[in-house]
């Protein structure tokens, strides 16, 4: 029997714009269905009756290492501080064609510390609203291009592969270019957020600034449907 099972490596929240890096773990809209007893003494048989009254979406808890320089997580402590229902979203590999969208305030931020282990980071978002469960996902890219001196993309690109190298840049900047008509298309460096990208048009310059390597994410998604994601890694020479 074809096991249809799908590994969680490539999930991604998002608060707001920003990705929060470096998870191990990430939890769900956990929704529950409050009963109403309408029993009455002539209910048939001597069972109790019931009907659905509110519903409660729950929390959601995340963990994995404490990276302070983190923007996603500097951006859930932040939300702790101010109080105010932040916009997350829940990213399940391209495979699943499925995400959560919810809105929520963050209830707890902890950062562990072990020995033997790595200093960690646990946060619990408390789900306000209705979350939205969307099935679908977007089709994608139909063209993805990086442009620096030397620099090579690995694999070829093809539509249904998410993950990229591009190695062998020898100048100090890239740029990147994907196409995918009728798309919202938004570039992430290192898991920051830089800018909404225009179909067919190449972004404006990235700096290694300093760095061997960074991490470019592009999220495309169609109206109505999931994100597709895209990472590639590029490295300098």
């Amino acid at each position: 029997m074809t096991k249809r099972a799908t590994r969680s490596v490539g999930t991604k929240i998002k608060i707001g714009l920003n990705f929060i890096g470096d998870l191990s773990s990430i939890g769900s809209p956990s929704i529950t269905q409050e009963e109403l007893d309408v029993t009455t003494l002539d209910s048939e048989g001597g069972y109790r009756e019931f009907i659905g009254g509110f519903k409660d979406p729950g929390e959601v808890s995340i963990s994995g290492f404490f990276v302070p320089s983190d923007l996603g997580q500097a951006d859930v402590y932040a939300a702790l501080e101010s109080g105010e229902v932040q916009d997350f979203e829940i990213i399940y590999p391209a495979k699943l064609g499925a995400a959560w969208s919810f809105q929520g305030i963050v209830t707890a931020f902890n950062v562990t510390s072990e020995t033997e282990e790595a200093i960690g980071f646990e946060a619990t978002i408390r789900v306000s609203g209705k979350p939205s469960l969307n099935f679908g996902a977007s089709s994608g890219l139909t063209g993805l291009t990086l442009a620096g001196t030397g620099g090579t993309l690995s694999p070829t690109f093809a539509n249904g592969t998410h993950f990229y190298a591009f190695d062998g840049v020898t100048a100090s900047s890239f740029t990147v270019t994907a196409t995918a008509a009728n798309h919202e298309l938004k570039l992430y460096v290192d898991g920051q957020f830089k800018e909404d990208l225009t179909n067919g048009q190449a972004s404006s310059a990235i700096p290694f600034n300093g760095a061997n390597s960074r991490k470019v994410t592009i999220v495309a998604q169609e109206t109505g449907k999931t994100s597709v994601v895209y990472e590639v890694v590029v490295t300098k020479a």
